[in-house]
């Protein structure tokens, strides 16, 4: 199913999709809930959704998940290193040590960082997010 894009009441970007993953801006910081476990098909939700609220700063709360596919820890790795390219990154909130080492060992060297809280999570993503805001633009050496 094609998540849709919807306005809470607080003007926060809003996307939800008939698996229930749910994404919301938050400062600059796009969090993202997953209710269960992570297989490839809520994969592709989760890329849609951090798609279409332009995220390059993520929080992905997997806590809920006790398991993760072995071909969705690559895609979740694989995301981090997008949004890494692009000035950001992924804060992963899980308390799962499997959940973590399956996606620590997919990330292959670029690793996400993991939380056990979500304000921990959140607090260290917007913290990041406020730093780049801040950073100067580089200059083209070519003119």
């Amino acid at each position: 199913m094609t998540p849709t894009l919807s306005h809470t009441d607080g003007g926060e970007a809003s996307v939800r999709s008939d698996v229930t993953v749910t994404s919301r801006d938050f400062g600059g910081c796009t969090i993202v809930t997953v209710p269960g476990d992570v297989d490839p098909g809520r994969v592709d939700e989760i890329h849609a959704t951090t798609a279409a609220a332009g995220g390059k700063h993520v929080v992905l709360d997997i806590g809920n998940a006790s398991e993760v596919h072995p071909s969705a820890a690559t895609a979740l790795a694989a995301l981090h290193r997008r949004a890494q390219a692009r000035g950001g990154g992924v804060c992963i909130v899980t308390r799962e040590d499997g959940v973590r080492s399956q996606v620590s060992a997919a990330a292959n060297g670029s690793q996400p960082r993991f939380y056990d809280e979500i304000g921990d999570a959140l607090e260290d993503s917007m913290a990041a997010y406020q730093a780049a805001a801040r950073a100067p633009m580089p200059v083209d050496p070519a003119g």
